[in-house]
């Protein structure tokens, strides 16, 4: 008699390739849909573009080409972009979460028992038993378990979609950091030529007997410590070009990179003010994370009670040989949820989705208290770099030329000569770095505006390393 098989070799051979091909790497699909998240909010100059996991391990083409121009903050972002392998690291991590999305969709395995038994009675022929067991429960509850692993996966890709956000944001302030660096040797390097001319002036005049030694021993100690100076504003640039390196994920020959433009004045262009508040609220990935991990929390509960109610399910088929007919039965068992119904589950779940909760409305108070704190340090470090460049230093240079003129006509000593370079360099230096706080909090607002408001590094109000010059001239603080 021919006989059908219950499970053909061609099913079987099915559902093995099916498992082997859910087993396979997603991260070209997890890099698209972070992509499309920028693409729907018009962000393409956000994207990460990875074809496959081979490629994704090698340099991207075009970090080579942005290498070999002089570098500009958009290059330094697209860089970061391609190269930063912290960056790379958070996109694989989106694999976990699908991962685990996989896994709880998957089908519960079988349990098959066999047995055999041989009787003391020789006369006895040998039987055998065979049983298939199926948990019922887990098959019922695919749906929910699936439900919280899809929410924590959406979680997880806003998360990373964040990541893409901080790491250009990084990127473009150490570009400008570098940029202020080279300011700064620039005007020591200036200082220090100008020290070094105005010594081999006064050993002359020295030799002449027209000035006495101290004034010849004072130019001399003014020379070195501009020296001085200079060595330290180069290793601070050294110092910034290491942590654009690190942001850029550069090493070896492709640290010889080059940075050819100054810090540009602050820009002309009308501020977006217009409901602020409100576009960075709408834009935030933290919020939208929050949102979603709130899902997880809810979904959680809704399957921690299911599965504190439902009665443990399972069945399954019994056959018995006796050494001369099969005898078959089913059976299905019932686990009572009489005392454990996941109460603890349950609490844990509730309280997680308050906390959730409460962190969501904490944040979005912390977002528009940002966007306020980065909109003033926008329009005021703006108002400060514009009157240091019109005023301060066109008055601190002049001051400097008078100063010079009355020293040649012997009317002042050359501490005072001495005083009003140094002025000169002190308001050029803070000029730089109120330059660099402006573009600073003009890349943390557009950060804001993007959808992320953590980790901005505004720093403090006052925003100068540099200690300002007392004295005429006018002061900067006053347009505050």
């Amino acid at each position: 008699m021919k006989t059908t098989p219950f499970f053909s070799f061609s099913a079987l051979a099915l559902l093995f390739g099916l498992s082997a091909g859910c087993a396979s790497s997603t991260l070209a699909t997890d890099v698209r849909e972070v992509d499309d998240v920028f693409k729907a909010r018009n962000r393409r100059d956000l994207a990460v573009s990875v074809p496959d996991e081979e490629d994704w391990e090698k340099t991207a083409a075009e970090v080579p080409k942005l290498l070999a121009k002089p570098l500009d903050a958009d290059a330094a972002v697209r860089i970061a972009l391609a190269h930063n392998r912290d960056l790379r690291a958070a996109f694989y991590e989106i694999g976990i979460a699908r991962g685990q999305f996989v896994q709880a969709g998957l089908l519960p395995n079988p349990e098959i028992e066999f047995e055999l038994r041989r009787s003391t009675d020789p006369a006895q022929p040998l039987q055998a038993d065979i049983g298939l067991e199926y948990d019922i429960s887990a098959l019922l509850l695919i749906p929910l378990r699936k439900g919280v692993a899809e929410a924590e996966l959406s979680a997880e890709r806003l998360r990373v979609a964040g990541e893409v956000l901080d790491t250009a944001y990084r990127a473009r302030t150490a570009f400008y950091t570098v940029q202020a660096r080279r300011q700064e040797l620039d005007l020591r390097a200036r200082a220090l030529t100008a020290f070094q001319a105005g010594y081999a002036a006064a050993e002359e005049l020295n030799r002449a007997g027209n000035i006495p030694d101290v004034d010849l021993a004072t130019q001399r100690a003014a020379v070195e410590s501009a020296r001085i100076d200079v060595a330290e504003a180069e290793n601070l640039l050294l110092d910034a070009r290491e942590s654009l390196n690190a942001t850029l994920g550069l090493s070896g020959e492709q640290t010889r990179w080059t940075v050819e433009a100054p810090l540009a004045d602050p820009s002309t262009e009308a501020l977006p003010t217009e409901q602020l508040e409100k576009r960075a609220v709408e834009a935030s990935f933290e919020l939208a994370e929050l949102e979603a991990r709130m899902q997880v929390s809810s979904r959680r509960v809704g399957l921690a009670r299911t599965e504190g109610n439902l009665p443990h399910l399972s069945g399954g088929f019994h056959g018995e040989h006796d050494g001369f007919s099969w005898e078959l039965g089913g059976h299905v068992t019932v686990g009572l949820p009489v005392f454990n119904r996941n109460q603890g589950r349950v609490i844990s779940a509730r309280s997680e989705l308050g906390a959730q909760r409460e962190r969501y409305a904490a944040t979005a108070t912390a977002l528009r208290a940002t966007v306020r704190s980065a909109l003033n340090r926008v329009e005021s470090t703006g108002r400060r770099a514009q009157h240091y460049r019109q005023v301060v230093l066109p008055a601190r240079e002049k001051a400097l030329a008078e100063t010079l003129l009355q020293y040649n006509a012997m009317q002042v000593s050359v501490f005072q000569v001495l005083d009003s370079q140094r002025q000169v360099t002190q308001t050029g230096m803070a000029y730089v770095e109120t330059l660099l706080a402006y573009w600073n909090a003009r890349a943390a607002l557009d950060q804001i505006i993007a959808g992320r408001h953590r980790g901005l590094g505004l720093g403090p109000a006052g925003a100068s390393g540099t200690s300002m010059p007392s004295g005429g001239g006018g002061s900067a603080e006053a347009v505050h």
